[in-house]
This record gives C-alpha cells, sequence and structure tokens, in this order.
C-alpha cells in the first residue's frame, strides 16, 4: 500500500470517527440540557397566543385568540372563531409535575394540554362530552410575553 493510500484510508477513517462523535454529540445534547423538570400550575404564566382547527358541533370551526395565564390556575382568553364570533371569556387549569394537564371554561368546554417543560409553548385536545360528541379540536399556544 503506497503512502497516498495509507492516507486517504487514514482520512476516510477520522472523517468517519467525527461524523460519528458528532451525531453522537448531538443526540445527547437534548438528553443532557433538556432534561424535564417538574411542572405546576406556575409553569404556565403569561400571554399566548393560539390557533386551533377542527369541528365543532359537526362543522368545519377555526379559531384563534391570545390566552393570559396568571401562574396560579387561572387565566383570561379572548378569540375570533371561524363562525364570526369575537369572545373574552375566563378560565381555570391545572397542570401535573409531568407537564400534562387540562383547561376548564364556563361553557363546560375541556381541553386536554400538554406543556413544554419550560412553559413556553403547549398544545391540547378537545376532552369529548355530551354535548361535544360531534366535536373534535386540536391546537397549539406560544408565549408571546411574561
Amino acid at each position: 500500500m503506497t503512502t497516498r493510500n495509507r492516507f486517504r484510508g487514514w482520512a476516510w477513517a477520522m472523517t468517519l470517527a467525527a461524523t460519528l462523535a458528532t451525531a453522537t454529540v448531538a443526540h445527547a445534547l437534548p438528553v443532557v440540557s433538556g432534561v424535564p423538570r417538574a411542572c405546576s400550575t406556575a409553569t404556565l404564566k403569561g400571554t399566548y397566543l393560539y390557533s386551533l382547527t377542527g369541528v365543532l358541533a359537526g362543522k368545519p370551526y377555526a379559531e384563534s385568540g391570545r390566552e393570559t395565564f396568571d401562574g396560579a390556575g387561572g387565566s383570561v382568553l379572548t378569540y375570533t372563531g371561524s363562525d364570526g364570533k369575537t369572545t373574552t371569556t375566563t378560565g381555570r387549569y391545572e397542570l401535573d409535575a409531568n407537564c400534562d394537564g387540562q383547561t376548564h371554561y364556563p361553557d363546560d368546554t375541556n381541553y386536554r394540554i400538554y406543556v413544554s417543560p419550560d412553559g413556553s409553548r403547549a398544545t391540547y385536545t378537545l376532552v369529548p362530552s355530551s354535548k361535544d360528541a360531534d366535536s373534535a379540536i386540536a391546537g397549539s399556544e406560544i408565549r408571546v410575553s411574561r
């Protein structure tokens, strides 16, 4: 084997090793830096913008709005739906240590909510009840201010 061929083999091996090391570090960093901490009602605090889509009472529906969580289990929500109505209402919420919880609104609408450990984002799904039997809604929120 010539010196040139040995160098190519060595260079290829080093490139492969560097690629594998980079991939390993890239996968390891989220585990090290993203260790979930325990959530509580205080995790949701600030103003969030949101949008949701789905089916409401058997008809297509979309909604967008702003929800402000107080960090103590209460919220104020202002939204406009595809039905043309703009509404402001209050709500309450609970959040488990695993960052899962529920939101509740005065019209007996409830959503299952999943929150990022730092509280910056959330996704949610309508929890069907007898009044929501022909409804399926899901959406997401992102915090825009504390």
